[in-house]
């Protein structure tokens, strides 16, 4: 039995592009919050009467927006890293989104039970296709033409 590498499959490509893009977004994010932060609370203290306007003040000007910060270019990075790794078949990259989406999965059901939300029309879409997106993103990196692809190696 002869083993060839494989080609990269649509979805994995398009999944790594997408891991790309949300870490190149989370980053520019935070570094976006952190360059405009003091232009923000500027701007904004000419509205500081407002209660909800105070709220956002407490929080750009206190270590929360510094945590925020540090998380998005955190998160970017180690999305870039993942998407990355999914495009050049990495094994490692697999097990992370196959790990990352069931987390994901499982914060929309716990979500989902959460009484105290508001919008109960919402809450039953963002859940149902969280959980469907979930779903088909773990049984296509289950399939084995596609573990083939992480584990290097596809049958000729």
């Amino acid at each position: 039995m002869s083993t060839i590498f494989s080609k990269r499959p649509l979805g994995v490509t398009v999944r790594g592009l997408v891991y790309l893009i949300e870490g190149s977004i989370a980053i520019f994010c935070g570094v976006s919050l952190s360059t405009l932060t003091q232009y923000i609370t500027t701007y904004i203290n000419r509205f500081s009467e407002r209660h909800e306007i105070s709220i956002l003040l407490q929080i750009l000007n206190s270590d929360l927006s510094h945590v925020l910060i540090i998380l998005l270019i955190m998160a970017g990075g180690a999305g870039i890293i993942i998407g990355i790794g999914l495009l050049k078949g990495k094994r490692w990259a697999w097990r992370i989104t196959i790990i990352q989406t069931l987390l994901s999965v499982s914060v929309g059901l716990i979500y989902f039970t959460h009484p105290y939300t508001s919008d109960p029309t919402s809450k039953l879409l963002g859940t149902s296709s969280e959980l469907i997106i979930g779903i088909v993103i773990i049984c296509y990196f289950y399939q084995p033409r596609i573990r083939a692809y992480f584990n290097g190696l596809s049958k000729a």
